[in-house]
């Protein structure tokens, strides 16, 4: 059988990855992205596969060089950095990590919303310069049974609720777009309440958490006047896309005092930039996305991501393969 070849941009979330896909195939490696790099690269070489991980993205100009690439996999469960459309056209197949971080980065989002009620970051500071003081006049919130308001409620967010709702006896609210009956059976035993209507979310909730997609719709989406909404002690957690918060429009309702403080792990533009505007902002407790990259997570996630891009090279259906009904209907002649 000839030698598979796998172009593998930025490591992989840990090296058993890379270790399963180097058995099941030559792999050559990027260390890092450069666009025009990666087309001279597929122009002159042949790829059966590509495996990448954000910042590195997947244009439609690199997928008019992808001659011999029969799938793309994403590092992880988000598929915002890959056009999808665009490679479902060239018949390329498209897949993503099956949802094996959904308890690292529920844990990581409940962090975040006791990081941020109890003030955390600030009070480590200040214990660090030895100004225990600091305490004096000074409170923290509790979560316990305050209002949780979940933006999506997929997997990710039905493990927060689970955890809010059993250890802080949180009344949670979910905005969702369509309540089916099979949602309806998911929302009942965790005790969550259904709603269409996201400016209630925003209205009644102490703590908002985010868990949709991005998209062209979502894209933005959180601004002004949704932060408008908010109750003035109410706090906002964000570990889904970076892009759905408007930022600006987030700095400057922090500024004016419309809600207490936020809590993020993802930004509009990853790396986050020397001058993003939510650095220097005390109100925001900052993570640089790692909210599903725990150690047991991220080695399962890996070796689970490359062997199923080296099966769907060779032409298996698996079901992370995002794009599969699509394809039978893409005209390749």
């Amino acid at each position: 059988m000839k030698a598979l070849h796998i172009l593998q941009i930025l490591p992989m979330y840990h090296k058993d990855g890379e270790a399963v896909l180097e058995k099941n195939a030559k792999v050559i490696k990027f260390d890092d992205f450069e666009e025009e790099k990666v087309i001279a690269f597929l122009q002159n070489n042949k790829v059966d596969g590509i495996i990448l991980r954000a910042p590195a993205r997947i244009t439609p100009a690199i997928l008019d060089a992808c001659d011999h690439v029969k799938a793309i996999s994403g590092a992880g469960v988000g598929l915002d950095n890959i056009d999808v459309e665009y490679a479902t056209n060239k018949g390329i197949r498209v897949l993503h990590a099956p949802k094996i971080n959904t308890v690292a980065t529920a844990e990581h989002t409940v962090s975040l919303m006791l990081a941020v009620m109890k003030n955390i970051v600030t009070f480590h500071t200040e214990m660090e310069k030895g100004n225990y003081s600091y305490r004096d006049g000074r409170f923290t919130l509790e979560l316990n049974g305050k209002k949780l308001g979940l933006v999506g409620f997929g997997s990710i967010a039905q493990e927060v609720a689970k955890i809010m709702k059993n250890g802080f006896h949180m009344d949670v609210s979910a905005y969702v777009r369509r309540i089916p009956e099979e949602r309806r059976k998911i929302a009942a035993p965790l005790g969550v309440t259904l709603t269409k209507d996201m400016k209630k979310i925003f209205q009644e909730s102490d703590v908002i958490s985010l868990h949709i997609p991005l998209n062209k719709e979502t894209n933005g989406m959180v601004d002004k006047s949704f932060f408008n909404l908010m109750k003035k002690d109410a706090i906002l957690i964000n570990t889904a896309r970076g892009g759905i918060i408007h930022e600006v429009d987030m700095v400057e309702a922090l500024k004016n005092k419309t809600f207490r403080a936020a809590g993020v792990d993802v930004f509009c533009e990853e790396p986050a930039p020397a001058d993003h505007p939510f650095l220097g902002i005390d109100e925001i407790i900052k993570t640089p996305h790692m909210g599903g990259i725990s150690l047991e997570a991220a080695r399962q996630m890996s070796t689970t991501v490359a062997m199923n891009l080296i099966k769907a090279v060779e032409g298996e259906d698996i079901d992370t393969i995002v794009n599969l009904d699509a394809l039978s209907t893409v005209d390749r002649d």
